[in-house]
């Protein structure tokens, strides 16, 4: 019994040794900017995430992100600030804290109408594709 416990402890430490630390201190996740927008990923396919990305974000006050689509959900936890969101042909406004769930296949687009810098995590499926207002597949430097 001793013996086979050891062994485990073993082929388990080999195995963890081996592998890609599952820990990311934030202050040494790049950050990317466009157009006033802040993106940060905080779990994403290139660091083992496998389901879900998600970022932290932020949108400088004036600022908008462009109207887009996303082929998954896409959920805000806006943490910060405050948001005019444009879902489909609606607007609904959001101010911190507050979560805000936008649906998949519908234009959306948010835009901080509030007096300082917004701050929220965003949640949505890795790989999925985000479409612009012309339908064209977006390429964003930080997917």
């Amino acid at each position: 019994m001793i013996r086979y416990g050891l062994f485990s402890i073993l082929c388990m430490s080999t195995l963890l040794s081996t592998e890609k630390s599952p820990v990311y201190p934030h202050d040494q996740i790049p950050q990317y900017s466009m157009h006033g927008n802040f993106q940060k990923g905080l779990a994403t396919k290139s660091m083992g995430a496998k389901e879900f990305e998600i970022w932290r974000a932020s949108i400088a006050v004036g600022s908008r992100t462009p109207k887009h689509v996303h082929e998954t959900e896409e959920v805000f936890i806006i943490l910060k600030g405050e948001i005019l969101a444009v879902i489909g042909d609606r607007e609904y406004h959001c101010k911190a804290p507050a979560t805000l769930i936008c649906p998949a296949h519908i234009p959306h687009q948010l835009i901080n109408v509030g007096d300082e810098p917004t701050d929220q995590i965003l949640v949505l499926g890795v790989d999925s594709k985000i479409f612009d207002s012309t339908g064209a597949v977006m390429e964003l430097p930080w997917r």
